[in-house]
This record gives C-alpha cells, sequence and structure tokens, in this order.
C-alpha cells in the first residue's frame, strides 16, 4: 500500500518527552512559520527547510510545540506572528515563507508530514487561546500538546481536536462491460476537474453511517459494500480523511445543486485517455481523493490487460 502525502508512521514523536521540561540544547531546532507557511532557506535549484537553533529566539517569547526526534535533534515549532517577525528579521535573510501545498512535488513525503503535523499543532493553538469552559486565558502545557486554563478554580486541559471526514468513490459494477465510478465534476478553463466525494462525520456516527448519509446527501444514491481503503491526515482543515469505496446497484443520481453541482460516471478507460488528452484534470496529487480515483483506475486497466 502507498503511504499517503502527509504521512509518516516511521517519525518518531517522542511522547515520553512531552512531560519532561528540559534546558534547551545544542539539540533543538526550531521549524518556524507566519500566517501558515513555513520558511525555507533557497540552496540553487531547491528549497532547504530551515531548522533553526531553538536558542537564537530566546529573545521572543514563543509558545513552541515539541514534534519528536529526527537524527538526534529535539524537533520544535512555532507560529511567529508579525512583531516576532520584524524582532528576528536578521536571521531571516536568506530564505522566505512558503505554503507546503505550493512545494507538492518538491518536498518528500517525510519533510511534507512533518510541515502537515506542526501546522496542525501550530493552527490549534492559535484557535485555543482562551479556555471553552470559562473564557479565562490558556497556557501551553506538556511542551505543547495540550493546553490549561489559567483559571485556577477551572484548570480545564484540553488536547488537539481533529474532524474526522469520509471521502468516497461510489462504483457501479454492470453484469457486462466495464466497471464505473461517478466523480464529481466541475468546468474549468481546459476541460473538467473531478473528484471523489466526501464530507464531516456527525456526532453519534460510526464512518459507516457517515459514507451512507453523505453519498444520499450529495447525490441521492444508497451505498453497500462499503471498502475502507486508506486514511490521510489533513491538517488545512484539522481532519483525518478515511478512504472508502462504495457500491450502488444503478446508475441514478441527483446532485444536491449546493455542494455539488455535476457528476458524471467514467470507466477506467475513459478516464485515462481524457486525462492524456488533458481533457479531465483529477484531484490534487497530495489528495487522498487522487488516489481513489487512481488506484481505481489502475486496478481496472490492468483487469483489461
Amino acid at each position: 500500500m502507498k503511504k499517503q502525502y502527509y504521512s509518516n508512521p516511521f517519525f518518531d514523536r517522542a511522547a515520553e518527552k512531552r512531560r519532561t521540561p528540559s534546558a534547551v540544547s545544542a539539540n533543538d531546532v526550531l521549524i518556524i512559520s507566519f500566517q501558515h507557511k513555513f520558511y525555507f532557506f533557497q540552496e540553487r535549484e531547491r528549497k532547504e527547510l530551515a531548522m533553526f537553533p531553538l536558542e537564537l529566539f530566546d529573545q521572543i517569547s514563543l509558545n513552541s510545540s515539541f514534534l519528536g526526534v529526527q537524527k538526534d535533534k529535539k524537533i520544535w515549532t512555532a507560529e511567529l506572528t508579525e512583531a516576532n517577525v520584524k524582532s528576528v528579521s536578521k536571521i531571516l535573510k536568506a530564505g522566505q515563507f512558503y505554503d507546503i501545498r505550493d512545494l507538492v512535488g518538491q518536498l518528500e513525503n517525510e519533510q511534507a508530514a512533518l510541515l502537515a503535523y506542526a501546522l496542525g499543532i501550530n493552527k490549534w493553538h492559535e484557535v485555543t487561546r482562551f479556555c471553552g469552559a470559562c473564557g479565562a486565558d490558556t497556557k501551553s502545557w506538556e511542551n505543547g500538546h495540550s493546553k490549561k486554563c489559567k483559571n485556577p478554580k477551572c484548570s480545564t486541559i484540553f488536547y488537539p481536536q481533529i474532524s474526522p471526514a469520509i471521502i468516497v468513490l461510489i462504483e457501479y459494477k454492470p453484469k457486462e462491460g466495464q466497471p464505473l465510478c461517478l466523480l464529481n465534476k466541475r468546468k474549468i478553463d481546459n476541460g473538467y476537474m473531478c473528484s471523489t466525494f466526501a464530507g464531516f462525520v456527525e456526532i453519534g456516527e460510526s464512518l459507516e453511517d457517515a459514507v451512507v448519509r453523505e453519498m444520499k446527501e450529495e447525490v441521492n444514491v444508497d451505498v453497500t459494500n462499503l471498502r475502507y481503503v486508506d486514511s490521510q491526515p489533513w491538517s488545512f482543515s484539522s481532519s483525518l480523511m478515511m478512504g472508502f469505496v462504495a457500491e450502488v446497484d444503478h446508475t441514478e443520481f441527483v446532485v444536491d445543486g449546493e455542494e455539488i453541482k455535476e457528476a458524471a460516471w467514467f470507466s477506467a478507460e475513459q478516464i485515462h485517455k481524457s486525462v492524456l488528452k488533458e481533457e479531465l484534470t483529477l484531484s490534487r496529487p497530495d489528495s487522498i481523493a487522487r488516489f481513489l480515483i487512481e488506484t481505481w483506475a489502475n486496478d481496472n486497466l490492468n483487469k483489461m490487460l
């Protein structure tokens, strides 16, 4: 199974170090972001992620979060304010901040996964500055992996939350002829952009419940034979995407007209030819949606050989 972009199960998060305060050493390095973009040095034809000695930032107050350990380096991250950036402007001379999604194809998966992790925890700190129970200020706890209310009468502890979401490729298997998949479709300058269907899991739902409900809401189909495929962390919306293939027993559908404006059935052969002709563009290459479509198309093309 192909490892999803932004996912790296082999990174050592060293959770045991989150509750252990220690003095800053030469092994502590910091990945910085500003407006959710990360700082890179320009090294000739390639960009090099900046990992600054943490001690360089002692002069400013940062809520840095410990990410884990890599090659004996303790890696931290922090989101800088505009004032922070001005304070350390002398350090930030040889590079610039980049949105990691603009560097897809330039970053190795392991580095993309590390930055997605950093992005997610930095964004969580931004939206948990105040206690959700009493409204008081919060403080960083467990080296950035939780927040604690500063109000001694409350002291509620909060942990990073993600929003589970399902993403589904709908399949129809006729008794004769090629299998088909139903894709969300929208017009772009050179043809169409196609993707799968997705939605957030609601309170009180299982993943399977959410698949059935969302497919009914978006394209008015009743799906069966659900097959889990893979998952992908998606820090851009603080989500965890769970990918499925689900079957229908007929080709009738009705788009909801709101989230989904247009959809169409495609065979694997149609997808392959339309992409080659640049008449069809699939979802972004860093997405599990793209993975679901390409996997389904390749599997069915191979069966035709």
